[in-house]
């Protein structure tokens, strides 16, 4: 038998034993360690089920949703970043703000969380922090195009278009299979009136990009800016087959000038016909259609044509100058010294329109008045080509006479 004495040690080791085994209060035991665990699981699972309803634009269950996850996992970024899209979404920017700050808390390092900061004070139009935003989610994450395309977008908000555009072309290269990189490049290039160069950049994320449309829309103006008229014909012929710029009369109008000044009238005229079937008040479009129907002898039709558009808007010189030019090969000089005339009084400073005032005069039998109205031409423009020939025949006229 165990003396009293040893069985009391052998109590007091057991008691220390077990104590040692007992819970650490820096580490959590195993059971709060399978809780967190199934907690996570369970928020995970709940975190998918919001991210389908929030996809599925089901935003009040999504949001009931996350709330549940969030008080399973309160530390996780990727909930408070998708909190914050919903938020986003449903239009609550201070609730999706504060979601995303908590994310960045959790998660210093991840980029969502400051791209949608951006998103958010660029809708509270603060240009400056969204940039800084931007910047910050791309700097964290350099392979993200539409992060460096928002930073970029930022810098052309706050009017400093020369640095957007050297951020952008400095990244062509890197995104070498992005027609995206190339669009925006080709747009700030456009707008700073560099319209040779916008065409090449246009043309190669036309490439890249084969099916957006929007992109061989740029492309087809920065080559009509450039005056590259075949190849901007080309591209608008295939554009202008499809939905839904098979009613874009400004499309086909374009189309019809770069036809006109490739000497193909017939095409132009048909192009500017269903210009004006698709926008019947489209004074360029009635216009064009006249000059291209003179162009092709058919002084009637152009007639129509100039008289209907003029009727549209009886304020523009050149108009009433291509009227004239229609009344004069119609032999109705007395007609087109009125058009010319209502042309130089909206444009008094344009030579050619003096110089036609003065041709109907002359044909009309009136060469001192002509002379006069070449003299006009001249001291607005020494030299004038039109205005020296024309005078010079009315001199050698009367030499002879």
């Amino acid at each position: 038998m165990l003396r009293k004495s040893s069985l009391s040690l052998i109590c007091s080791l057991l008691a220390l034993a077990i104590a040692g085994c007992g819970p650490n209060k820096k580490d959590p035991t195993a059971r709060e360690q399978a809780n967190r665990e199934w907690n996570s699981a369970r928020a995970n699972v709940l975190g998918s089920l919001a991210t389908d309803q929030y996809k599925s634009g089901n935003l009040d269950k999504a949001r009931e949703t996350l709330h549940e996850a969030l008080k399973l996992m309160p530390d996780s970024a990727p909930l408070h970043i998708l909190s914050a899209k919903v938020a986003i979404e449903s239009g609550q920017v201070e609730l999706a703000e504060q979601e995303l700050k908590l994310a960045r808390e959790h998660a210093p390092n991840d980029a969502e969380a400051y791209y949608l900061s951006g998103v958010v004070y660029q809708r509270w139009q603060k240009p400056q922090t969204a940039y800084e935003f931007y910047k910050q989610a791309y700097e964290r994450s350099p392979a993200e195009l539409p992060y460096l395309l928002a930073e970029s977008e930022m810098l052309v908000a706050m009017d400093r278009m020369p640095e957007a555009m050297e951020l952008l072309q400095g990244k062509v290269t890197y995104f070498e299979h992005s027609g995206a990189i190339r669009d925006a490049v080709g747009q700030m290039l456009m707008q700073s009136g560099h319209a040779k160069e916008a065409a090449t950049m246009f043309r190669e994320a036309s490439i890249l990009s084969e099916n957006e449309a929007a992109i061989r829309e740029r492309l087809a103006l920065a080559l009509y800016a450039d005056k590259n008229y075949l190849e901007c014909s080309e591209v608008l012929s295939r554009l202008v087959q499809d939905a839904p710029y098979n009613k874009r009369a400004d499309l086909f109008a374009i189309l019809g000038d770069c036809q006109l000044q490739a000497n193909h009238t017939r095409e132009a005229r048909i192009t500017f016909e269903t210009a004006t079937q698709l926008d019947p008040y489209s004074v360029n479009a009635w216009q064009s259609l006249g000059r291209a129907a003179m162009e092709s002898g058919d002084l009637k039709r152009a007639d129509l044509s100039l008289t209907h558009a003029i009727a549209l808007d009886h304020t523009r010189a050149e108009t009433h100058l291509l009227l004239g030019y229609v009344r004069v090969r119609q032999n109705r000089f007395q007609d087109a010294l009125t058009s010319f005339q209502k042309a130089a009084a909206l444009e008094p400073g344009d030579t050619v329109t003096l110089c036609m005032v003065g041709y109907a005069l002359e044909k009309l039998g009136r060469s001192g008045e002509a002379l006069q109205y070449y003299s006009r031409a001249l001291r607005i423009k020494p030299g004038d080509e039109m205005a020296s020939q024309l005078m010079a025949g009315i001199n050698l006229h009367d030499h002879k006479e």
